[in-house]
């Protein structure tokens, strides 16, 4: 379900075999299911999350990443990816992202330019800010 607080952090998914999977990398604030959701603003915190050494096929989207405008996912690390599309019978799309910032370490397969490196332009989240006195 949309929305929400908190955070989710320290994630690693490491040495995994997929076959035929829709979505083998999924990061998702925008998940709704119902036929429809109302859009909601705030968003569970996502930093420090690793894929490792994938491996296998897709049937959809290699990587799907999708994060808040709000609290952009920060340190989505990839490395070693290798994914390639079942060969027929379905519609495929390129790796997605939004608001998604980290590293990728090796080449990657499919190429996935989609992830922006470093850390979003406003590092302050207002959520996170004490005042001084």
């Amino acid at each position: 379900m949309q929305g929400g607080s908190g955070s989710v952090q320290g994630v690693l998914f490491s040495n995994i075999q997929v076959s035929e999977v829709e979505f083998p990398i999924m990061i998702d604030q925008y998940y709704c299911d119902h036929s429809s959701c109302k859009n909601h603003t705030s968003a569970v915190a996502v930093s420090n999350i690793a894929y490792e050494n994938i491996r296998g096929t897709y049937t959809v989207k290699p990587v799907h990443v999708s994060c808040s405008d709000n609290k952009p996912c920060r340190d989505v690390r990839l490395t070693d990816i290798e994914l390639k599309p079942v060969s027929k019978g379905y519609h495929m799309y390129e790796p997605f992202c939004w608001q998604a910032f980290g590293e990728l370490y090796a080449p990657t397969i499919p190429e996935i330019d989609c992830i922006q490196q470093g850390a979003p332009s406003s590092s302050l989240d207002p959520d996170e800010v004490g005042c001084a006195t």
